[in-house]
């Protein structure tokens, strides 16, 4: 039975995503590789980017943390819910420097919503819509 609010699921997730996610980031993403974790045992508490998938391996959100406390702060605030309580099972994360902006987030965000032709496969999420500044001549 169907969970209020709960979303239907994307893709598996696959191996050529993980590197996409990082490079979403760019230079904005820490050194050390992305974590694995069960949802219930994330302890990331840098900002970054971070990927969610279900028990079959389906990707069932992705989303970006720029609060205080982090990928796990932010995951701990999605468990509130309670479709993604009884939906979420691990979750992949991509760490940023602490000084990393909302806004530069927001287009890391964007740009991997694209790269892992998320916008398409989850009509029903969305990300943000970050076009890049053209430079000036």
């Amino acid at each position: 039975m169907p969970v209020p609010g709960q979303r239907l699921p994307g893709p598996l997730i696959r191996r050529s995503h993980i590197p996409l996610m990082r490079k979403a980031l760019g230079h904005l993403a820490r050194p050390e590789e992305p974590l694995w974790f069960r949802i219930d045992a994330v302890d990331v508490t840098s900002p970054g980017l971070y990927l969610v998938v279900d028990a079959a391996g389906r990707i069932v959100w992705m989303g970006m943390a720029a609060g205080d406390e982090g990928i796990a702060g932010r995951i701990t605030m999605h468990l509130r819910e309670e479709w993604k309580r009884t939906t979420f099972d691990r979750v992949w994360t991509f760490p940023a420097w602490d000084s990393v902006s909302r806004q530069e987030l927001a287009a890391a965000e964007s740009w991997a919503a694209d790269a892992l032709d998320l916008r398409s496969q989850m009509p029903d999420r969305t990300w943000p819509t970050v076009r890049p500044t053209p430079c000036p001549p």
